[in-house]
């Protein structure tokens, strides 16, 4: 087997043994091993890093495909997550994130994808790079939101059950929630401007529909915001609005890369 199998195959297994300790503690209300989970993560999201270098940065070029990238945005996210639990308890996000992050390292090392440019100039790396991170973090703002959205059911209907029971006020999962959507909106319009800015015609036949799509979701976003800001929007409306805007997201990169790679064979 080679390094980078051998390395993504331990990030797997990391990522589910944190993922199970996340479980067992938020299942027995109790801190549990902090420590221990957190350096479960850091560790997972180490390998992680280092399998996707090796599998992402060839002598041909760098290959920025379907599951490449999605490799790239749930580990960003996963490393996002573990960072942020120094300061924070936000198991409840770990427990989507961190197995999301594990089913995406088969693929990314026994599927083949994506495409190897020979040589990325600098505004273009900009570019991913602010991609990958106002993906990782929208990602998890949409995992809060479906979180959010289970604790506001349950609080109307008087019965609050499972796990649902050791998280804070759905006062404090909203104001994080809303913290979550500033910093991805703001990524998310550095990533367009770059766009604009340096790739050669962004609305070109082949990426044009993931232009429109991607501006589409960022006016949800957006729209959201200001919303909360000038009107007060409130946990319903910041749900709908940020599952439908990642969805359109989701749609814009990895629905158009299935048909381009795996649909019509570019």
């Amino acid at each position: 087997m080679d390094p980078a199998s051998w390395t993504g195959l331990a990030a797997f297994v990391l990522y589910l043994a944190a993922s199970l300790m996340v479980l067992r503690r938020l299942r027995s209300d109790t801190p549990g091993n902090k420590s221990l989970l957190l350096a479960l993560g850091l560790a997972a999201v180490g390998m992680h890093a280092v399998c996707l270098w090796m599998t992402t940065v060839t002598p041909e070029g760098v290959r920025l495909g379907l599951f490449p990238m999605a490799s790239m945005i749930t580990g960003t996210g996963a490393a996002l997550v573990a960072i942020t639990s120094l300061t924070r308890r936000i198991e409840w996000v770990s427990a989507l994130v961190f197995p999301l992050s594990a089913l995406s390292i088969p693929p990314l090392l026994w599927v083949d994808s994506g495409y190897s440019p020979h040589e990325m100039a600098h505004g273009m790396a900009l570019h991913v790079l602010l991609s990958v991170l106002a993906y990782a973090v929208l990602a998890i703002a949409a995992a809060q939101s479906l979180l959010l959205l289970t604790q506001h059911r349950q609080l109307k209907s008087g019965h609050i059950r499972g796990v649902m029971r050791v998280f804070p006020p759905i006062q404090v999962m909203e104001t994080m929630l809303f913290e979550l959507l500033w910093a991805g909106a703001i990524l998310l319009t550095a990533a367009i401007i770059t766009g604009f800015v340096y790739l050669d015609d962004i609305f070109a036949q082949r990426v044009a529909h993931k232009t429109v799509l991607t501006l589409f979701a960022w006016g949800l976003f957006v729209t959201l915001l200001a919303g909360r800001h000038f009107l007060g929007w409130r946990a319903v409306t910041a749900i709908r609005l940020t599952l439908t805007g990642f969805v359109v997201l989701v749609i814009a990169f990895f629905g158009s890369q299935l048909v381009l790679e795996y649909i019509v064979g570019r």
